[in-house]
Parts: C-alpha cells; sequence; structure tokens
C-alpha cells in the first residue's frame, strides 16, 4: 500500500474559523513565540452552509507542525474565553485491492473522471464474472426468530447500490442507509473532485466504484440472518479521509451508546503511520469507544506484501481495542503474495478472486449479470466480518421447514 497522500499546503479547522480570522492571528503570534513563524493564513473564502470543516492554508509541513499547533491552542484557551480551534492535518487511507498500487489510466469515457489505480483489468479494478459462479444466496430466517433484532454489521465504505441479492423475500431489506450519519468532510472532496456528481449519486466510476455493493454481497453470502448499514466514507477512487473515519467510528459508538445494535464494524481501508502517534490518535480514540462498548472493528491488512503495519487493522496489537486484522491465504496454509504480513495480523481468509455482486446498471455503465472477480484483502476481512455477524445467531433459530 502507498504512503498515504495528504495536503502539505493546509490544515483543517472548524468553520467558524473562517468568520473569525483573529483567531488564527492570535494562533500565529504563539506559534512565532516557538520559533515556527507565523506559518497560518486565514481561509481563502468563507465556509458553505452545513459544511463543519475548512481548510487553512499553511506554510510548512503539517505533519511537524501538529505538535506545536496543539500547544498553541491550548495555550490559546488558556489566554481566552472564546473558543479556541483544533487544527490538524488530513490523511487519506486507501481501499484494499491489488490494484491500489498498478499504473494509472485514464477512462474509455471521457466524461468520467476515472483516474485511478488500475491493473491489466481496464477501467476498472474488477473483473465482469458470469452468473454461474455466484453461489446459490443462502436462505435468511424470518424475521419472527430474531426478537432482539438481527446481527447488524456497520459497513463503511462507498455505499451499497441495488442488487437482487440483497432484496429479501420477507421485504425487510438486508441493508439501510445510516441516518443521521453526515461525513465532516464531502466525499468529493476526499476524492478531489467536484461536488456534482457524487452529490447526484452518481458514478465517479473510480477504480473502486462498486467497491461496497462488491463487500455487501460477501457479508449476505456469509451472513444471511445479518443486516447492513452503511456509512459512505469512500470515494469511488477507493480514498478515505482519516478526518471521516474518526467521526464514523465515533458516530457508531454513540448510535451503540443510544440502544441500537451494531455487532460488528467493517473497515476495509489503511493506511500506514506517517509522523508522530498523535496523528492516529483521533482513530484510536474511536476505536477504543467502540472496544469499551464490546463492539469488534475488522480491518484489512492491506496489498503491500509488507510486513509494515497498516492502520488501522494494526491496532490490533493494541490489547485494549477491539480490532480483528484480516490478511487474505492463497490457500489454507499460504498467504497470498500480495497481502500484507506480520504479527499485527491476526486472522487469514480467501482473497483472491473472490466472486460476489456489484450494482445492477447505473447508466450509462452497465455490468452484464451483475457480478464480478476481485481481489484483494478488503474482500477477506468482509468474509470474517460475516461470519463474526453470523456466529451471533443464537443456536436456536432454525430454518424454515
Amino acid at each position: 500500500m502507498s504512503r498515504p497522500p495528504y495536503r502539505p499546503d493546509i490544515v483543517l479547522v472548524p468553520a467558524w474559523v473562517a468568520e473569525h480570522p483573529e483567531t488564527v492571528e492570535r494562533l500565529n503570534g504563539l506559534l512565532a513565540e516557538a520559533g515556527f513563524g507565523r506559518p497560518l493564513s486565514p481561509p481563502a473564502a468563507p465556509a458553505p452552509p452545513a459544511v463543519e470543516l475548512v481548510e487553512l492554508p499553511v506554510q510548512g509541513d503539517p505533519v511537524a507542525l501538529t505538535r506545536a499547533l496543539a500547544r498553541a491552542s491550548r495555550r490559546l484557551a488558556g489566554r481566552s474565553d472564546a473558543d479556541v480551534p483544533e487544527c490538524l492535518p488530513d490523511y487519506e487511507c486507501m481501499a484494499a485491492t491489488v490494484e491500489d498500487d498498478a499504473r494509472s489510466e485514464g477512462s474509455l469515457y471521457p466524461y468520467f473522471r476515472a483516474s485511478g489505480c488500475k491493473s491489466g483489468h481496464g477501467t476498472v479494478a474488477w473483473l465482469p464474472a458470469p452468473d454461474y459462479v455466484m453461489l446459490p444466496k443462502p436462505l435468511r430466517r424470518p424475521a419472527s426468530q430474531f426478537p432482539a433484532g438481527r446481527p447488524v454489521v456497520a459497513l463503511l465504505d462507498t455505499g451499497v447500490r441495488e442488487h437482487d441479492w440483497l432484496v429479501e423475500t420477507d421485504g425487510e431489506p438486508y441493508w439501510e442507509e445510516a441516518q443521521g450519519w453526515t461525513p465532516l468532510r464531502t466525499i468529493p472532496a476526499v476524492a478531489g473532485q467536484e461536488s456534482r456528481g457524487e452529490e447526484a449519486d452518481q458514478p465517479d466510476f473510480g477504480s473502486h466504484w462498486g467497491h461496497g455493493t462488491f463487500l455487501a454481497g460477501l457479508i449476505r453470502l456469509e451472513a444471511p440472518d445479518a443486516r447492513i448499514l452503511s456509512l459512505r466514507v469512500m470515494s469511488d477512487a477507493g480514498r478515505v479521509s482519516d478526518v471521516n473515519a474518526a467521526h464514523a467510528l465515533n458516530w457508531l459508538a454513540d448510535r451503540v451508546s443510544e440502544g441500537h445494535r451494531v455487532d460488528v464494524v467493517l473497515t476495509a481501508f489503511g493506511r500506514p503511520r506517517v509522523g508522530e502517534d498523535e496523528e492516529m490518535e483521533p482513530v484510536r480514540e474511536a476505536l477504543k469507544r467502540l472496544a469499551d462498548r464490546g463492539v469488534p472493528v475488522v480491518a484489512s491488512a492491506g496489498n503491500g506484501g509488507t510486513d509494515s503495519p497498516v492502520y488501522p487493522a494494526a491496532f490490533a496489537a493494541d490489547p485494549t481495542l477491539t480490532v480483528v486484522s484480516v490478511g487474505a491465504c492463497a490457500s489454507p496454509t499460504a498467504r497470498a503474495p500480495y497481502s500484507n504480513h506480520g504479527v499485527w495480523v491476526r486472522q487469514w481468509h480467501e482473497g483472491t478472486n473472490v466472486v460476489s455482486i456489484m450494482p445492477l446498471s447505473t447508466a450509462p455503465v452497465t455490468v452484464l449479470g451483475a457480478y464480478a472477480y476481485w481481489s484483494g484483502t478488503s474482500f477477506a476481512a468482509a468474509r470474517y466480518a460475516g461470519r463474526l455477524a453470523q456466529g451471533l445467531v443464537p443456536a436456536s433459530v432454525r430454518l424454515p421447514d
């Protein structure tokens, strides 16, 4: 997995800072006292309505400035009764498929912004599959046998689109969009795109278009009696903002505290550590909140073929957390050569040439048969998450005669 990209010329601050440039000047004064000069500039433009974070231009590497900014914010808070912003750099995780480090190509469709990492598959990272290679759809037990509700898998990914495999005969949906969840950074902003297509719910047709639907099919295969709660944190190019990942995990922890079911969380993305420990702290704190509520987080190990830790999967080595890192195996006794490995990878499952569902049709793109082959630790993690969820079904629950 490649080094995570981040903007070396910005930090993220609360949107209200755009209306209070004097706060930036106060922070600059404290940074100048500490020998960092005056690296911050006021926001370039007012924040649009409903936007919670804005980009603050900075001279110098925001990673190197992170600790200094934190100290300056604490000092400013001690000197003033006014609100003090938290300034942080934002990193991007990537979805774990074997195409992540392959060459980039443009789309055959010039009106799509379809850059992204591709392999020999052409303009997409998956290969269409005929319907006869897909396993039969497992039967689902009726809702009446689940008085406490079905096990819930929270899927943090590109979102889920319609497919026959996700339609149940009893009328109870297999998946639902999380109501009340809104990313702090818009998905187009994370992807470096204009917002027109994504806000209209149209595909970018990037390298990871359909990724969330593909994962949902694998979960349905392994856990027919569960249901999916979908949180869109990922662009169709496979990018996930650290800020959005932490926000989604915290949102789920709050949901559990409010009495809603969240039994398993799936994060099929990751990145290596770059700077100081503080850079990982927002995600780690969110994972700790889920651990305190007994919720396991299944994380893909990544596809760099290395033992270098990738997060959040490498948090599996932290005994205070409930992270389960999953690598891809080529056979019961051998790992897939692309899969990351090391003592921090705790589980191994099938991830190569996996078959699952794709969105039925999203004009002008139609997937014939709506099935595909795909490879990567994302899919090993999805299968394991599904098995965890299905394992929560009481033994007394039986299939109908």
